[in-house]
């Protein structure tokens, strides 16, 4: 079953009366994770989004480094991004609304430039409401998403017709026939025929260092994708974090990242088993700044050093392509260079 599509325009949310009126016409799809749109003007043009996780929105002291988490925030506005996906732990505290004022307030610069903001839900979100998740819930609809997407705890985004984004909910069960698993199923399967790249954003990576425990069901995507991604049109990327740090790995025909810099107190990472970006610096408060130009997804990590001065702060230490299947293809059959 498809999701209901509901448009974002880059310059903001605009009015939809048709949302009500496809409800209406099939009710069915009235409990089905919305579909949005995030429109682009010319498809043919470079389209670029963000994608990072662990801001950790908060006044409160050491467990985040606010110098750092403006600074990207700021940065992240001059790139003038299609969209900005969050891989959850937005907040410290979801039971505390004060650090979600503290969000709205820091990526003011975000909201003036009607850059369209797109979270998933982490273990943060959850925090401070150990026996019922509704108030945290209800204070993550209310204050981090889109409102087309009140009640639901996972979601997909398109950027122009070649991008997917799926944001999944790490602490809702993935395991086959699952809810979410179903619809991430259908998701991947249905994507559409224009649609190159499927980027799957959630909180808890997939593949990482392993020294980190398995938290959940995150494990599962993995397992999905090492089945099933050579028979899919899109290439795939998958963007998890939790993980306070930056690690890039490829899985057959899967790149799966972690990018957890997004201001939580650092996190040390071994860099074996496969990682490749070999970086050598501990500390790495970061975003990711996705770029599809030439019909190929460029990826690269910009990354923050909150101990050196203006000029040589902002460094982009590791890159990565991602092509599309099509270019892959014209690739194979070209013809030898005499």
């Amino acid at each position: 079953m498809m999701s209901p599509l509901i448009k974002i325009s880059v310059l903001g949310i605009l009015p939809l009366l048709a949302i009500r009126a496809l409800a209406d016409a099939a009710p069915a799809l009235a409990d089905t994770a919305p579909r949005l749109e995030v429109a682009v003007a010319d498809p043919s043009a470079p389209l670029t989004f963000i994608a990072y996780g662990d801001t950790r929105f908060t006044q409160r002291d050491g467990v985040a480094n606010a110098v750092a988490r403006r600074a990207l925030v700021e940065r992240v506005a001059s790139e003038k991004p299609a969209a900005i996906f969050i891989g959850g732990d937005l907040i410290y505290e979801g039971s505390h609304p004060e650090d979600y004022d503290i969000y709205r307030s820091e990526t003011a610069v975000w909201s003036q430039a009607k850059i369209p903001i797109f979270p998933a839900l982490g273990n943060h979100e959850f925090s401070g409401c150990y026996k019922d998740w509704s108030p945290c819930l209800e204070n993550w609809w209310r204050a981090a998403v889109p409102s087309e997407v009140r009640s639901f705890r996972w979601y997909s985004v398109t950027l122009g017709p070649k991008i997917l984004v799926l944001l999944l909910d790490s602490d809702s069960s993935l395991k086959p026939r699952s809810e979410q698993r179903t619809w991430f199923e259908q998701q991947m399967t249905h994507a559409g025929s224009q649609v190159e790249f499927i980027v799957v954003v959630l909180h808890y990576p997939p593949v990482r260092d392993p020294i980190f425990p398995r938290v959940k069901d995150e494990k599962e995507i993995a397992r999905y994708l090492s089945k099933h991604t050579h028979s899919l049109q899109a290439r795939v990327v998958v963007v998890g974090s939790h993980i306070h740090n930056y690690e890039r790995f490829r899985r057959g025909d899967v790149t799966y990242l972690v990018s957890g810099g997004g201001g939580a107190k650092p996190v040390p990472v071994l860099r074996l088993f496969g990682e490749l970006s070999k970086l050598n610096t501990t500390e790495n408060f970061h975003y990711i700044r996705f770029r599809l130009e030439d019909g190929d997804l460029q990826g690269t990590m910009v990354r923050f050093d909150p101990a050196r001065n203006s000029e040589t702060a902002w460094t982009e230490p590791d890159r990565f392509e991602v092509k599309a299947r099509d270019s892959l293809n014209r690739q194979r059959i070209a013809p030898a260079t005499p």
